[in-house]
């Protein structure tokens, strides 16, 4: 199960070639709209950072450590690097919502997986930029 996991995370993470040629908000839709619906939700994006979380954490000891961050950030920024200059500021910021710095809310150096999944909420009112309740290409638009 955790390897069909891994997988899932390391296509939603590594952009591909194909990924590359997309805008920034198409590849986030097809990752994190869970139901298609153009629409990605606040409880389909905690739904993926569990996912995400649970990939990442290769002891499974529900912590993510400075360790496993090293892999995530890695992860993280490589799917950054595919992008345009253009495009890939936009794309940075979504990626910075998932860091250590934003996930760590208690400041030990780690993170819980009740940190990573409360980080969602904060995550997600960023990228709504229209205030829809609701993430849509519109918001990578802006």
């Amino acid at each position: 199960m955790k390897n069909l996991i891994l997988i899932s995370a390391t296509l939603v993470l590594s952009a591909t070639a194909t990924l590359a040629q997309t805008t920034p908000g198409d590849q986030f839709m097809q990752s994190w709209d869970l139901n298609s619906d153009g629409i990605a939700t606040l409880e389909e994006l905690r739904e993926m950072r569990d996912n995400v979380f649970y990939t990442f954490d290769a002891n499974e000891d529900g912590y993510l450590d400075a360790e496993e961050y090293v892999m995530f950030d890695e992860a993280r920024q490589n799917d950054v690097s595919n992008y345009e200059a253009d495009q890939r500021e936009h794309m940075q910021a979504v990626a910075d919502g998932m860091s250590l710095s934003h996930s760590d809310t208690n400041g030990d150096g780690r993170v819980e997986q009740s940190e990573f999944l409360t980080g969602t909420d904060r995550w997600f009112a960023d990228l709504d930029n229209d205030r829809s309740g609701g993430i849509t290409l519109v918001d990578f638009a802006r």
